[in-house]
C-alpha cells in the first residue's frame, strides 16, 4: 500500500495542475496517493488495534482509528466536488468555485490526517535507546 501510495504523490508533484496539456494526470496521481493512503492507514489501524496490549495503548489505537475515520470520510466529497469541478483556474464569482473549494478543503483535510496518523507512531519507533 505504501508503494502506490509514494508513486502516486510523485505524480502531482512533478506534473502541476497549471499546465493544461495534462491536468488528468495530476488529478490521477492525486487519486492513486490518497486512495491508497486512505487505504494503508486503515489497515494499518486495524493491525494496531490487533497488536494493542504489546505494542500502544488503547487510547493510541483509538486516536489512530479516528484519524483513518476522519480521513476516510474526507477523501469521498472530495473525489465527489473535484468531479463537478470541471475549471482549472478559479475565480471567486465562478460558480464552480464552490466546489472546487470544498474538494480543496477536504483533500487537505485527508493530507494533514496523514501527518498526524504517522505523528502517532512516534512512541512505537522509540524502544530502544542506541549509544554509538
Amino acid at each position: 500500500m505504501w508503494l502506490p501510495s509514494s508513486q502516486g504523490s510523485l505524480i502531482p508533484t512533478t506534473v502541476q495542475i497549471v499546465e493544461l496539456s495534462v491536468p488528468s494526470v495530476h488529478d490521477i496521481g492525486a487519486l492513486v496517493a490518497f486512495g491508497s493512503g486512505v487505504v494503508y492507514i486503515t489497515l494499518q489501524s486495524i493491525i494496531s488495534y490487533k497488536s494493542c496490549p504489546q505494542w500502544n495503548t488503547y487510547f493510541v489505537c483509538h486516536i489512530r482509528m479516528a484519524i483513518s475515520v476522519i480521513s476516510c470520510i474526507a477523501f469521498i466529497p472530495s473525489i465527489l466536488h473535484a468531479v463537478l469541478s470541471e475549471n482549472l483556474f478559479y475565480v471567486s464569482f465562478h460558480q464552480d468555485y464552490t466546489y472546487h473549494f470544498v474538494s480543496a478543503i477536504c483533500e487537505w483535510t485527508v493530507a494533514f490526517g496523514f501527518i498526524f496518523f504517522f505523528l502517532t507512531f512516534i512512541r512505537d519507533f522509540q524502544v530502544g535507546t542506541y549509544i554509538f
